[in-house]
């Protein structure tokens, strides 16, 4: 791998194993709600991880505008939302989450809360439990 810019350059690297997945791993971008410029560039790659998140109205804006600059009848689409522990994603997946991450506070998160979150396993959304 090769890259020169203004601010990073990389020689000669190569990342091994090769992934096993085809064409190649996901690439998910990330960028704030409002930002036109992100969702453009996560358009073009294979999920959108908004920071920041407020509430599902942004996120279902968010879904409508990478909807709108992706090309129809293309690869599967992810966009992934990171919720506290014990939160409803139920809100975040009508509007069009495919992915909920466990955040957790770093000033406050212990091993614990995290182990319990892990062992509790996903969290089933009312759209997965009426299918």
């Amino acid at each position: 791998m090769h890259h020169h810019s203004p601010h990073y350059t990389v020689d000669g690297i190569t990342f091994l194993p090769r992934p096993v997945q085809r064409p190649g791993v996901p690439v998910w971008a990330a960028g704030y709600p409002g930002k036109v410029r992100p969702l453009r560039r996560a358009a073009r790659h294979d999920g959108f991880f908004p920071i920041n998140l407020e509430h599902p109205d942004q996120l279902a804006d968010i879904a409508t505008t990478i909807t709108g600059l992706r090309p129809p009848k293309t690869t599967p689409y992810d966009i992934a939302i990171a919720l506290p522990p014990g939160a409803d994603p139920t809100p975040y997946a009508e509007a069009g989450a495919t992915w909920w991450l466990a955040e957790f506070p770093p000033e406050t998160v212990s091993l614990d809360q995290v182990r319990g979150v892990l062992r509790d396993g996903p969290v089933q959304t009312d759209i997965e439990r009426d299918r």
